[in-house]
């Protein structure tokens, strides 16, 4: 079998444009407080924008659930900050899920922390997830967006997604093309700016 560059134990730091530096890394399940402590910092727009309702907290299964991932059919990378004598604080996250009756195709989600959002977390995250895709044979990732979700739209677009509005109540279904080939090619870091 081939060996993964996005495995358990891929580690990438690199720095945002305010210069704060951030490692990318696996969810795994010990982030489980990391998560809820980054969905208690989302603004409820934030929060809105990313589960298209308004949501106070995550039930326990949901914190199970996206933290307990298998790395093939559900892979989520984890955008932390080491801080000293601070410890870890959890900044973004971006996955894909398989679908089961399509398993060349998945749904997408990328999230970033209110504070970190305009600094190019997120189009790192997407490009490491769509590269971490195409390792896994997944060929496009498909997810909903409302319509005035200006930064998600944009960051879809930037990697050429197609967009079609089809329930005429401001929900845009994205498919987003996964064109790095097997393996991934990255872009160059100063393209995720």
């Amino acid at each position: 079998m081939e060996r993964l560059r996005f495995n358990e134990r891929y580690r990438e730091y690199r720095h945002l444009r305010s210069g704060v530096r951030v490692l990318l890394r696996p969810v795994r399940p010990s982030d489980a407080p990391l998560l809820l402590d980054g969905f208690q910092r989302l603004s409820p727009m934030s929060r809105y924008r990313r589960f298209l309702a308004y949501r106070r907290t995550l039930t326990p299964a949901e914190v199970e659930r996206f933290t307990r991932c298998d790395g093939q059919n559900h892979f989520a990378l984890a955008a932390v900050i080491h801080r000293r004598g601070e410890g870890v604080e959890g900044i973004g996250v971006a996955r894909f899920v398989r679908m089961a009756d399509e398993p060349v195709a998945a749904e997408v989600a990328v999230t970033v922390i209110d504070d970190y959002q305009g600094q190019g977390l997120g189009k790192l995250l997407m490009a490491r997830l769509l590269s971490a895709a195409a390792e896994r044979g997944v060929r496009e990732l498909r997810s909903s967006v409302l319509a005035d979700n200006r930064p998600m739209l944009s960051l879809a677009r930037s990697f050429g997604a197609a967009e079609s509005d089809t329930d005429g109540r401001g929900v845009v279904d994205v498919v987003l093309p996964v064109i790095y080939g097997r393996g991934g090619s990255l872009p160059k870091p100063e393209d995720c700016h």
